[in-house]
């Protein structure tokens, strides 16, 4: 069920990097493409570690997208957005789960004594009684 939401994440960011009706470079905008069916790949194949390395990858191109001007504000927010969003679901897929706690040591209490003469010191017997 994770996965399938990542990969419907993922596909959201690739729609964020297709042909938009703002002039966007083709070129970055098949690079991004290509950077996030790589992820989606990965993840769906459930090697999250490639599929953050590939993220960490994809968002390298989208700074220097942004740096190069090659994408709009708002396309390049988008994109960002979309990049962690998986980013954050990718961490906790990758975290590796938690060691089950072991059964508790039964603990043993000492016997209690009870009513009689258990836990008491033996009485000297009385002479002439059989002793």
């Amino acid at each position: 069920m994770r996965i399938a939401a990542l990969v419907l994440a993922s596909t959201l960011l690739l729609a964020g990097c297709a042909n938009a009706p703002v002039p966007v470079d083709e070129a970055v905008s098949a690079s991004l493409q290509v950077g996030v069916i790589e992820v989606a790949d990965a993840a769906a194949n459930g090697d999250y570690d490639a599929s953050l390395a590939l993220l960490d990858e994809l968002q390298e191109a989208l700074d220097a997208a942004i740096a190069d001007d090659a994408l709009t504000a708002g396309k390049a927010a988008s994109i960002q957005a979309a990049i962690d969003a998986v980013r954050s679901d990718l961490t906790e897929l990758a975290a590796p789960e938690p060691e089950p706690e072991p059964d508790p040591e039964p603990t043993v209490e000492p016997e209690k004594p009870g009513k009689g003469n258990a836990g008491k010191p033996e009485k000297p017997g009385k002479p002439g009684k059989g002793n």
